[in-house]
């Protein structure tokens, strides 16, 4: 499933790309993906894009409704500009996206094949010949036309993110200090803590030597400091390399994440922990692979 830092970066990205944008055709292929009436979305213009939790929100120039899109396990978002604006591939530079394809979500050969294809949900044309196209395997992902009124009750269930200035020390101790769970099914508990995934839970433990089977409540308040600030640590570092594409597929250009090349512990079983050089154990908590070093995590 895309995390935090994958759902930041196809938010940022499109929002470089769409927003001006009149939408001209919705065509859902999947009445499961698309929910509300597509027919509302003509005509209307994107005015921003951004991310809340694990969603990436449009916001319309129509101040009574918003988009949500949420992946889920193996959502993708693929805008393509109009063939005409292409440019030839070595005028490319890095952090650019006018005028080439902007990927995100479940990596996939998907993001390099002809579209739509046969998972693709939904496809959204604009009135500049680009195009957006949802491809979702398992359609566990949605686009939901929403009114306005209805987004915001939505983000006040939430809670904040981690990195989120509202996300204190205090706020982080008091949600770990109440459970007794496994710290680490805590800090992916997306009701008590937003944008924390498998990946970065894994890492965030290594950061801050702290055994991810403790219970959340056992931590000392130097240890809490110490995993506070290695999560937010490792999600702000997801954002910078644009988050993990954990899989073959990468396009000519250069498109997917790159956290991977950094990872701490996360799918590292056999080698060697950068804190101290033992020997990384994989293990299954809540049914989620868990990489940590039994030598320095306690």
């Amino acid at each position: 499933m895309p995390e935090l830092p994958e759902v930041e970066t196809i938010a940022r990205q499109l929002d470089q790309v769409i927003v001006g944008k009149k939408i001209a055709k919705v065509v859902v292929l999947s009445t499961k993906s698309f929910l509300g009436d597509s027919r509302e979305l003509i005509g209307k213009k994107i005015d921003k894009v951004d991310r809340h939790a694990k969603m990436v929100v449009w916001h319309l120039d129509d101040a009574g409704r918003s988009v949500m899109i949420h992946l889920k396990m193996t959502g993708q978002l693929v805008w393509r500009p109009a063939a005409a604006g292409r440019p030839k591939k070595d005028n490319i530079k890095e952090g650019e996206y006018k005028g080439r394809q902007v990927v995100g979500g479940h990596p996939s050969e998907d993001w390099n094949l002809d579209l739509p294809n046969k998972h693709t949900r939904v496809v959204i044309d604009f009135a500049d010949g680009s195009r957006l196209f949802f491809n979702d395997l398992r359609k566990f992902g949605w686009i939901k036309l929403v009114k306005s009124e209805e987004l915001a009750k939505a983000l006040i269930k939430m809670p904040p993110d981690i990195i989120d200035s509202v996300f204190t020390l205090e706020f982080f101790s008091k949600v770990l200090a109440s459970s007794r769970r496994a710290v680490k099914l805590v800090l992916m508990d997306q009701a008590k803590i937003g944008g924390v995934g498998n990946i970065y839970a894994n890492d965030a433990l290594n950061l801050a030597k702290v055994d991810p089977g403790r219970a959340a409540n056992s931590l000392q308040s130097f240890e809490l400091k110490k995993l506070y600030l290695g999560t937010r640590k490792v999600i702000n570092l997801g954002i910078k390399y644009g988050g993990a594409t954990y899989s073959d597929y990468r396009d000519t250009r250069g498109q997917g994440g790159r956290y991977q090349e950094h990872f701490l512990v996360y799918d590292r079983e056999g080698e060697k922990c950068h804190n101290c050089g033992g020997t990384i154990k994989k293990i299954h908590l809540g049914g989620r692979g868990t990489y940590f070093c039994p030598k320095c995590q306690k």
